[in-house]
């Protein structure tokens, strides 16, 4: 059992609005650079939860192990206690860190909230002129190596280049020590901040360590606890006169140890654990098998699996399929695939009920259609040079689905009032089609009222954006903002004109 940890989009997020905040205080420390800190923390902090979470389901599944085989697991499981300690010991250093920054700002209010966000002192004070700076790289360093030691030597130099934990100066730092280019004039917030980063980033790592010494705990053996004979054809129904190839093997087999392998009685050729049985179709019909797969357990008694696989020995027979499925959509270029058993492609001939159907490579054609309803594709062919008809595939004829407006990835609702602020304009989206489609918005009306508008504002654009009056109503914009987006239209890929359902957006 494996309990990786990937980075999700979330958490890749977080990363990136810290690394730009954290650039921007070169800048400027403006009460929105503040409050975006405070998100961020926060954001964090629930992300510090998450990983908590999973890395205390670890440590139940190393309880659980324990039970069953306590020779094994134990010292493993010693190890995962280690790097818990370790990894609680800095996180809790690092509270003390950011609860000495908060109480030398001011402290808290009565509701919780730090007095002094903007404090440019306290985090200088704490970490540069009573050396805590210092100590924290080199506690941050120390778990580093600490952990990679968990690692056995051959693995350490490849897994340090991605490890979560890492301690290094800004680019722009010059000859800047660590300490001053990361906490240098920068406000409690910030601070605050970028120690929840670090105690992220060390329950990243520890998620990490304990997730490959959990990994250990069946890696350690060889085993094949779950036995299956499988048996892969490149094909379950052929010709006469054409061959018939199977791969045969047992499920969950190692490379290195070759079983015995047998069809109807008769030894079959194995080679890096995988038997090849080949025969040749002869009589209509279906054909069975027999396959017995042998080999020895750990303790030298040879087991015995058998299981059975089957082909079928048939006549020609058409096979007409439409590349994106049985449906051929008016205004598009709808692929199909023609192919008849025994014949090349070059002798095959098709036409179609309506429309048009076009051959655009071997055996591949391009069938446009006008009416809905039904359309026949009909193939005929040379065979040993006599004209044979092989019969018609049905398709339904169907009109391309109306696409869904959205703004910036939304469909309506509840959004903040800072990212509707900054889109550019309306677009018709048709999700989860076969096609990639393009749907030119060509004309919407936009409303808005509520917080910010004092009476109800309206504003039409013959284009998919936003005009530069709309964008000025949109910076008005702010929690309680009710925005009415209708009269959507959009242009289809047959030409026609879609008039697409309206959507709002309540703002927060």
């Amino acid at each position: 059992m494996s309990l990786s940890l990937p980075k999700p989009p979330r958490q890749k997020m977080i990363n990136l609005l810290y690394i730009v905040l954290t650039a921007m205080l070169a800048l400027n420390v403006s009460a929105e650079i503040l409050n975006a800190f405070k998100t961020v923390n926060k954001s964090i902090k629930q992300s510090n939860e998450s990983i908590d979470q999973k890395n205390a389901l670890i440590y139940e599944q190393f309880a659980k192990q324990m039970q069953q085989d306590p020779a094994k697991v134990g010292p493993l499981k010693a190890q995962a206690e280690q790097v818990k300690q370790q990894c609680e010991a800095v996180n809790v250093y690092i509270d003390s860190l950011k609860n000495l920054i908060i109480t030398q700002s001011g402290g808290k209010d009565d509701s919780g909230q730090i007095k002094k966000m903007d404090d440019l002192d306290a985090a200088p004070r704490v970490m540069e002129n009573q050396k805590n700076g210092p100590k924290l790289k080199a506690r941050l360093e120390e778990l580093r190596a600490s952990l990679l030691n968990f690692y056995p030597p051959n693995q350490r130099t490849a897994e340090s280049k991605s490890f979560p934990l890492t301690v290094e100066a800004p680019s722009n730092a010059g000859k800047k020590s660590w300490t001053v280019s990361t906490f240098d004039m920068v406000p409690t917030i910030a601070a605050v901040t970028i120690l929840s980063k670090f105690q992220n980033d060390v329950k990243n790592a520890e998620a990490q360590i304990v997730d490959y010494l959990y990994g250990q705990i069946n890696a350690q053996q060889f085993t094949l606890d779950t036995y299956k004979p499988l048996v892969s054809a490149n094909s379950g129904y052929i010709m006469q006169g054409q061959q018939y190839q199977a791969q045969i093997m047992l499920g969950a087999y190692s490379a290195t140890v070759n079983p015995t392998i047998t069809v109807d009685g008769q030894s079959v050729q194995v080679q890096n654990g995988v038997g090849t049985f080949t025969t040749t179709g002869s009589g209509i019909g279906e054909h069975t098998y027999n396959v017995a797969v042998s080999l020895k357990d750990k303790t030298g008694a040879i087991k015995t699996f058998t299981t059975t696989g089957s082909y079928m020995v048939g006549a020609p027979s058409l096979s007409v399929s439409a590349t994106k499925m049985n449906v051929l959509f008016i205004g598009l270029d709808n692929p199909v695939s023609i192919a008849e058993s025994g014949v090349p492609s070059e002798n095959l001939s098709a036409s179609i009920s309506q429309g048009s159907l076009a051959k655009v490579g071997n055996g591949e054609y391009v069938a446009r259609v006008t009416t809905v309803g039904g359309a026949d594709v009909n193939v005929s062919g040379t065979v040993g040079g006599k004209a044979m008809n092989f019969g018609a595939m049905k398709f339904r004829v169907m009109r391309v689905p109306d696409p869904v407006a959205e703004v910036g990835g939304s469909k309506g609702g509840r959004m903040q009032s800072a990212a509707f602020r900054v889109q550019e304009g309306v677009q018709a989206v048709l999700d989860n089609f076969y096609f990639d489609l393009k749907f030119p918005v060509t004309h919407f009306t936009i409303a808005f009222e509520g917080t910010g508008f004092d009476n109800y504002v309206q504003e039409s654009s013959n284009s998919a954006y936003f005009t530069t009056t709309i964008k000025q109503l949109m910076q008005r914009c702010r929690p309680g903002t009710r925005v009415f987006i209708d009269d959507i239209r959009a242009k289809a890929p047959d030409g026609t004109t879609r008039n697409l359902p309206s959507i709002f957006f309540n703002l927060y």
